[in-house]
């Protein structure tokens, strides 16, 4: 019995230790499966950063929807606000700062001579119909460009050829240089259509973004969350725009939580909306540039360039600058923060009202006879400070305040005025100083030699440095006095997330933004 006994506890012992060891085996499985799915697998550890919701957000925009849904000839700002980067993407895109990034292209290279651009393209892109996306697409859209005359074709440049060596490689060659294309490459000129759609594009967009235009009318466009997307999905599963024509009516819709996002808005209504329960005010920066435009021409006194210096030190743009509430920062030359070239330039005529005066006592008492001074009603009280800082060197002024900023700017193209408050709002629109024709008929052989030699730059670097150069030459010669760089107001739901500041009344990119 002792024996029999004794063998059970042994067979229960080594049957224990079989179970252990089994045990350990699996657990180290188990370990070893865990490790490689967590530097091997994409999910669902990846899947954090890219979580999508069924949130549907309203945003309101204060003006006209598109008349067409057609990128490619449809005018105005409005057009590319909605559907660049939602819907439509293009081969190289840029950030909220206005650098650019990669987008359809992953990455690109320029030959020395800036006459060579080679692109390389991302892999398994598809459009938003399911067809794929890749150089031919590319290649083909480009030369549609071209052909067809569409908007911003004129800013590719002097092209020479494009080619596509294989399905992920497209080259452009020029026939000059051309600093600008890239930039010309991340808007509507750089966007890439599906060469086998055969759709209406007035009707129906067919892109390759996040998002696919669901519904569209005079007062909405209904964006959807393309689930297809070959990127990172848009956050939000639905987004509607909605048009108001006025700001009354944008702040009505706000005000009742009919939408999510409002824009744009002046400084005082943001602030106001600000103070309520719920709603909050941010703002961002614009190409805006907020100037007192000088007519050059020979009618006008300010043809003199020692006029137009003495005007700028008589002026305390910086003051104008710090007080004014849309104000991002001064300026004092052509070029803006977000364009390329930029450097602020406010230092170059600061306010020193003795220098002006000084300078004034070198024409005779009734050498300058009175000026015109044209202002926008909603720049009035910055109108009243430049006609006393004018006067004060001993300069009659008649200043009248008109009712829009597009009054005033029929005014200047018709050519009467000598001063006008007004702004300019173009990306790289620096180069209407090489225009004697232009509204502000300043013509500088210096300046436009500037321009010119920036524009034959074969690298970014240079450009830059010789478009800092261009600016400077104007700014020096006093060929306007450049205030201030404005800024974008929006008011947002304080549950709004990931919305865009910069740029917005131009660039909306929406695939980050969501309902929290």
């Amino acid at each position: 019995m002792e024996e029999e006994n004794g063998r059970e506890a042994k067979l229960k012992d080594e049957i224990t230790r079989w179970l252990i060891f089994f045990g350990v085996a699996i657990m180290l499985s188990v370990m070893t499966w865990l490790g490689w799915s967590l530097t091997n697998r994409k999910s669902p550890i990846a899947s954090f950063t890219t979580l999508v919701s069924d949130s549907s957000v309203a945003i309101g925009i204060q003006g006209s929807a598109p008349e067409s849904l057609d990128i490619r000839s449809e005018q105005g700002t409005a057009i590319e606000q909605a559907l660049l980067e939602n819907v439509y993407e293009t081969l190289v895109s840029r950030s909220e700062t206005n650098k650019l990034q990669p987008s359809i292209a992953k990455s690109w290279q320029i030959s020395d001579d800036g006459l060579t651009y080679t692109f390389t393209l991302n892999t398994n892109m598809t459009f938003a119909n399911g067809h794929k996306l890749d150089s031919s697409d590319v290649v083909w859209s480009l030369q549609n460009v071209i052909n067809n005359n569409y908007v911003d074709a004129d800013q590719l440049g002097d092209l020479k050829e494009i080619t596509n060596p294989d399905e992920n490689t497209v080259v452009i060659t020029l026939n000059q240089p051309n600093p600008r294309l890239l930039r010309a490459l991340s808007g509507r000129a750089g966007i890439v259509y599906d060469e086998e759609s055969k759709a209406d594009y007035s009707k129906k967009a067919v892109g390759s973004g996040p998002f696919t235009v669901e519904a569209s009318s005079k007062t909405q466009i209904v964006l959807q969350r393309n689930d297809s997307y070959w990127g990172t999905k848009a956050a939000a599963s639905q987004i509607t725009l909605y048009y108001y024509a006025s700001e009354d009516s944008l702040v009505s819709a706000m005000e009742a939580k009919k939408i999510s996002m409002a824009l744009p808005l002046s400084a005082s209504t943001a602030d106001e909306l600000n103070q309520q329960s719920g709603i909050n005010s941010d703002s961002g920066i614009s190409f805006d540039k907020v100037m007192l435009a000088f007519n050059n021409g020979t009618e006008s006194p300010f043809s003199d360039e020692q006029i137009r210096k003495m005007t700028r030190y008589a002026i305390d743009a910086q003051s104008i600058a710090k007080d004014a509430p849309d104000a991002y920062s001064p300026l004092g030359g052509p070029i803006s923060p977000l364009e390329d070239g930029y450097e602020d330039l406010s230092e170059l005529f600061p306010y020193n009202l003795e220098q002006g005066q000084q300078m004034r006592s070198y024409f005779g008492a009734n050498y300058i006879a009175d000026i015109n001074l044209l202002v926008p009603k909603e720049y009035e009280q910055i109108g009243n400070t430049v006609k006393s800082a004018i006067e004060q060197l001993n300069i009659g002024v008649n200043m009248e305040v008109l009712d829009s900023a597009a009054q005033v700017t029929e005014r200047m193209n018709a050519g009467t005025y000598n001063i006008a408050l007004t702004t300019m709002s173009g990306e790289n629109d620096a180069s209407v100083f090489t225009d004697g024709q232009s509204v502000f008929h300043f013509e500088n052989g210096d300046a436009q030699q500037a321009y010119a030699n920036a524009m034959a730059a074969t690298n970014d670097n240079d450009y830059q440095d010789r478009m800092r150069t261009y600016a400077r030459t104007v700014s020096e010669s006093a060929a306007s006095d450049w205030l201030y760089t404005r800024k974008n107001f929006i008011a947002v739901s304080g549950q709004l997330q990931g919305y865009p500041k910069n740029l917005t009344d131009r660039l909306l990119p929406l695939n980050r933004i969501k309902l929290h």
